[in-house]
């Protein structure tokens, strides 16, 4: 009976390290934005797919973080992107309406988006070299990426 319970415990660790990773604009889960791929393979535990052919700028995967890709340029991780709404620092939320988001963030700055008429950017910088963007249509925010500048600001990813 007692091994049922250490199993259960086992398990139900392991899912909320899954749902408990969190995007910030210092990183996600174990990746820290500005370490070396090869740092962050190892903190990760496992090789990011897949392998960069260019030094310059490549988007990597890991296995342990399927809803966020990763942006590597000159062999360092700059950024991440979510195509739905992660769990971020900020607490921002699908289901929020873009005026919430303003409310809790007042220093937030608001900018039109690129390609949707009714899309807005709403970008929360942290110091003048991290920042992170929530990207929304009809008035909810629907994705999210982090990082270091110049990086995060690009709307396309790699150039």
């Amino acid at each position: 009976m007692p091994s049922r319970f250490l199993l259960a415990a086992i398990l139900l660790g392991a899912s909320c390290t899954a749902f408990a990773q969190t995007l910030s604009p210092d990183g996600y889960g174990k990746v820290r934005f500005g370490d070396r791929l090869a740092t962050a393979e190892k903190r990760v535990g496992q090789r990011a797919t897949p392998r960069p052919r260019t030094s310059e700028c490549a988007i990597v995967r890991f296995k342990r973080y399927p809803r966020v890709s990763f942006m590597v340029e000159q062999g360092r991780i700059v950024r991440a992107d979510a195509k739905t709404i992660v769990r971020n620092s900020a607490g921002v939320t699908s289901a929020m309406q873009v005026e919430e988001v303003l409310r809790h963030h007042p220093h937030a700055r608001v900018e039109p988006h690129k390609y949707e008429a009714d899309g807005k950017y709403i970008i929360l910088r942290k110091g003048t070299s991290k920042a992170l963007i929530f990207e929304t249509s009809k008035n909810k925010p629907k994705r999210v990426r982090a990082g270091l500048k110049p990086a995060v600001d690009y709307v396309e990813g790699c150039s």
